[in-house]
């Protein structure tokens, strides 16, 4: 679960006077209304500036910080072009254009931007973070902990560089390292629930799973009406062999969030193991009228028939798995069983020999036992 961070910066400038007064007014109304979220009024006012003075780099940074806070990005990088092509030595102009190329999802111009912020201030440590978060985007993960850990060498109290370190150290499966990041940011900024449901996953990760829960517990005190988080906690307990738990989790996840369909299927792997069948069921066919090719959902509403003894209604299933992915094992072993219970040896042994051909262990048991 990545954290969505907020990437505009907004950097002081003094409002200049220039040489013509009346650009300079818009200006400065500009940036007091953009100061009190009035985005479209201060674009209105830049614009005006502009008007008067063609050459103002100022107007159009602050008219592109107005453009990305209503998500106009494409106008925004327009904007930050003009400031460039106006003052090219100004490296929070390259900082914000990188960041806005990042909310284009291009991610490779954002981290030539960087480079180039960097180049002009080699302590912006904004443009590390910005360089960071474009090469962790294009999966360069260990670019990008470098960069998010030069960033904190310069500001060694910047909360989102170590949640941001925290995440690529979890998909490098450093854990441990990842745990303390997050535990870095609880320290700067107590409040943030997404670093505590990040170090329970981590923990979880380690199978440390009584931390993981505290943690989410903990991230459930400050937002108790988060969905994943209750989610992950049912993930937690059900390894944990608590289905209890975890079956309420999963259902206080689906009560917050109709249409999540990952808690109904866990929930669905959660009642089976509480042999609630008919309601681990319904949850596969909820899964399934949603999603009808998610054929690993065939297979487990199949299991929930064949302890039913529906044998029938079991291999219904197990063979629109097979038909939506003809390669999966499982069903054929599965289907194979079904087919033995109701007599069909001939039809048991066809599956047996073709899960057996896909690699299946159980279903080479089952034809060297039952087909020989």
């Amino acid at each position: 679960m990545k954290k969505h961070l907020c990437l505009i910066i907004l950097i002081s400038l003094n409002a200049l006077f220039v040489s013509a007064q009346d650009a300079a007014s818009y200006f400065n109304s500009g940036v007091q209304k953009y100061k009190n979220g009035f985005f479209v009024d201060a674009i209105l006012d830049f614009n005006k500036a502009v008007a008067q003075k063609a050459d103002y780099p100022e107007a159009y940074y602050y008219k592109a910080l107005s453009l990305n806070s209503i998500n106009n990005f494409t106008e925004a990088v327009t904007n930050l072009n003009l400031a460039i092509r106006y003052n090219h030595t100004n490296t929070e102009f390259y900082t914000n254009r990188a960041i806005t190329y990042s909310n284009l999802n291009k991610n490779k111009e954002a981290a030539n931007d960087c480079d180039t912020a960097i180049m002009l201030s080699e302590k912006n440590y904004h443009a590390y973070f910005t360089r960071g978060y474009s090469k962790y985007q294009l999966k360069d993960d260990k670019g990008a902990i470098d960069d998010y850990t030069k960033a904190i060498g310069i500001n060694e109290n910047y909360a989102d560089a170590y949640y941001n370190r925290g995440l690529a150290y979890r998909k490098t499966s450093d854990f441990m390292l990842a745990v303390a990041d997050f535990t870095r940011v609880t320290e700067l900024s107590p409040k943030d629930y997404q670093a505590y449901v990040n170090r329970g996953l981590t923990y979880s990760n380690l199978k440390k799973f009584p931390e993981a829960l505290a943690n989410y517990n903990k991230a459930i005190e400050m937002k108790p009406d988060y969905a994943n988080v209750y989610y992950n906690k049912g993930y937690t307990e059900f390894n944990m062999k608590d289905f209890t738990g975890a079956e309420a989790d999963y259902t206080k996840a689906i009560t917050l969030r109709a249409d999540y369909l990952d808690a109904y299927y866990n929930r669905g792997l959660t009642r089976y193991e509480m042999k609630k069948f008919d309601d681990a069921i319904t949850d596969y066919s909820f899964v399934l009228e949603k999603n009808p090719k998610d054929y690993e959902t065939y297979l487990n509403r199949g299991l929930c028939k064949d302890k039913q003894q529906k044998y029938q209604e079991a291999i219904n299933d197990y063979s629109k798995a097979i038909e939506i992915n003809p390669d999966y094992a499982k069903a054929y072993t599965n289907r194979g069983l079904g087919k033995y219970n109701t007599d069909d040896i001939p039809g048991a042994c066809a599956d047996w020999k073709k899960g057996m051909e896909l690699g299946s262990k159980i279903a080479e048991s089952n034809y060297t036992q039952f087909c020989k």
